[in-house]
């Protein structure tokens, strides 16, 4: 008896209708495949706990797996991926093949792994890295933007070095001012931009990453250590590891959760849930 499974389609992955019946036709061959497309984070997590499947494949990128965050940490189900990206910063954490067909060819025989779940605020759940500052003010230009893909991230990017500012943060009586915090799970955000190199995903802690703003001679020579995974030598680099943490700030903060543009946010109150989600690789 095959084991019941559920497609997960964003709206991009379900216009490309060829790619789409080859996904079908391979994941057919060993799950009782249902198809549903994502339709708002509510409404999807509600469907997902009234299918009740053993296996959630997500054909997508960070945004549609955050979106189904609050069903995988209430149940049992385990989660594939299938990138549909702009970044795949997730897929490339994985090390999965960013070719659809590879990735659902590779779902036939999986590796299982667990990994952390970080909440923050007590509602804003991620997989990947959240943040506040630059990250946040990049992620609310992109979802602005019509245009997907690396470039419209470059540009937010070059737009947000000369708009956006330094801001002051205070935990622990530690004060000090970043140009970002950022909170990462895995690695890299995506695009192979690694901002906590080493990290550990199931090691029941988060990398916190503090970072000044630099100038733009000092910027545009160190740019490529951020993707080779020498950015932690900086001297306007700053990381810790926590379980928990609170992180007030000020002002408040442009925020993002898996690169999905969120609330402004005058505080952070983070919670690690060890090794609370199950996924396939």
């Amino acid at each position: 008896m095959k084991e019941k499974a559920v497609l997960l389609l964003n709206p991009a992955a379900g216009k490309r209708k060829e790619l789409k019946e080859s996904i079908l036709h391979i994941l057919r061959e060993k799950y009782d495949l249902e198809v549903i497309k994502a339709s708002g984070k509510e409404k999807t997590n509600e469907l997902l706990f009234k299918i009740s499947p053993d296996f959630v494949f997500v054909a997508g990128g960070d945004g549609t797996v955050n979106s189904i965050l609050p069903f995988l940490y209430r149940s049992n189900a385990e989660m594939g991926l299938i990138p549909f990206g702009s970044g795949n910063g997730l897929a490339r954490n994985l090390k999965l093949p960013l070719d659809p067909e590879k990735a659902a060819r590779r779902l036939l025989k999986p590796k299982r792994i667990k990994v952390d779940l970080g909440i923050i605020n007590d509602e804003i759940y991620f997989i990947n890295v959240a943040g506040v500052g630059f990250d946040g003010y990049i992620a609310h230009q992109f979802e602005k933007s019509k245009r997907r893909g690396i470039s419209p991230y470059v540009a937010a990017a070059l737009k947000g070095y000369f708009n956006f500012q330094e801001f002051f943060y205070e935990y622990e009586g530690i004060r000090g001012k970043a140009f970002l915090i950022a909170i990462a799970n895995f690695q890299q955000y995506g695009g192979e931009a690694r901002i906590a190199p080493g990290a550990k995903p199931g090691d029941g802690l988060m990398d916190i990453v503090f970072l000044r703003k630099p100038p733009l001679s000092y910027a545009m020579a160190n740019f490529p250590r951020l993707f080779t995974g020498n950015l932690e030598k900086l001297r306007l680099y700053k990381r810790i590891k926590r379980e928990s943490i609170e992180i007030h700030l000020t002002p408040t903060q442009p925020s993002h959760y898996d690169g999905e543009a969120g609330p402004l946010l005058s505080c952070i109150k983070l919670n690690v849930k060890k090794r609370a989600l199950r996924l396939l690789r």
